[in-house]
């Protein structure tokens, strides 16, 4: 990148199935309309251990090229190209990834020293950071505002009584979320204790674990139950699919009450049966929510960070130099010791 000198940057690339390879490639050339960002701190998403599992995005092609990653990110503008407004070197930033599909297919990835952000605009994919977040924590932006959008697709409101299936990074931060939103009736299900555990940190009503005690179960004494033509519904008004595990949502769908909500949120990689009689019957709305749309929830994860009322850092359980990418990988992938893993760069790099 002329601006600072550097020609040839580290960046790391899926090449196939299980094979993901920190590559040496041109730095990014600030274009006309793009800033180019130094990359402070970058999550490692659970869509990103997907593109590494599966060689790609998830299609039956293989790659024709390698795969950018990082997608979760902040850092500091370092170029910016012509025809870009309020937008300066050394404005401190978390970015939109969707413009362009950073880390996401697109051609850039934020799991390198600089990434190039195209479609460079104020409250679109750039949003200014104060002094006072950190870029760890501001990588959490991206996180909650896809989980933000699922709640807003899904028309939670702070009176609902919501269900968060599965504790990992995303539903930890739907529950981030539904704080902010102010529910209070928030019961969250996983099969980790340490996430569970994190939870209840976090501030939900109910953590249980369904290999002690079924869903149904719990959610009729924390939500209440009844019945509708016969069939036993649990209390619940909004199930918020965080989990992509057919069996955990099938077991939602056959307790849901009548005008109950789903969010699917969560990335499912096998076809769900549906009881469509008790769909109908019960007025169930489901609701699938990619959060490609979303600079508004995105400004307001921001916003939230920055005002403080909510210490998220516990959702960060670890923090890797990207030097030490590959351990940072194979932490990412281990439940049972990670929650959201942050890499971190070097500025001088």
């Amino acid at each position: 990148m002329a601006d600072n000198d550097i020609n040839v940057m580290p960046l790391a690339r899926v090449h196939g199935p299980a094979d993901v390879r920190i590559d040496t490639v041109p730095a990014p050339i600030c274009g006309p309309g793009e800033a180019i960002v130094a990359v402070a701190a970058c999550g490692i998403c659970g869509s990103d251990l997907g593109y590494v599992a599966q060689g790609g995005l998830g299609g039956t092609e293989p790659l024709s090229a390698p795969l950018p990653i990082g997608h979760e990110f902040s850092g500091t503008i370092v170029a910016v190209g012509d025809g870009v407004a309020d937008i300066h070197p050394g404005l401190r930033v978390a970015v939109n990834p969707d413009r362009a599909y950073i880390g996401g297919g697109g051609p850039d990835g934020a799991m390198a020293p600089f990434v190039r952000v195209s479609g460079a605009e104020i409250g679109e994919t750039l949003f200014p950071l104060p002094d006072t977040l950190g870029f760890a924590e501001a990588s959490l932006a991206e996180p909650l505002s896809v989980a933000l959008h699922g709640l807003r697709v899904a028309n939670v409101s702070a009176a609902d009584k919501v269900v968060i299936i599965g504790a990992g990074p995303i539903g930890l931060c739907a529950l981030a979320m539904l704080n902010h939103l102010g529910a209070s009736d928030v019961a969250v299900f996983d099969r980790v204790p340490a996430r569970l555990q994190l939870a209840t940190e976090l501030g939900a009503g109910l953590a249980v674990n369904v290999d002690e005690e079924p869903m149904d179960a719990a959610l009729a004494r924390f939500h209440g139950h009844g019945e509708r033509f016969g069939r036993p519904h649990v209390g619940t008004d909004v199930f918020v699919d965080c989990a992509g595990s057919v069996a955990a949502l099938e077991a939602a769908l056959s307790v849901a009450k009548y005008r109950a909500r789903v969010a699917v949120i969560a990335l499912h990689h096998a076809p769900l049966p549906l009881d469509l009689f008790h769909l109908m019957a019960n007025e169930i709305a489901i609701h699938g929510s990619i959060a490609d749309a979303r600079a508004a929830e995105f400004g307001e994860a921001v916003a939230m960070l920055a005002d403080g009322r909510q210490d998220l850092t516990p959702l960060i359980s670890h923090h890797f130099p990207f030097s030490r990418f590959h351990e940072a990988l194979s932490v990412a992938a281990d439940p049972a010791r990670a929650a959201k893993v942050v890499l971190t760069f070097d500025k001088a790099a």
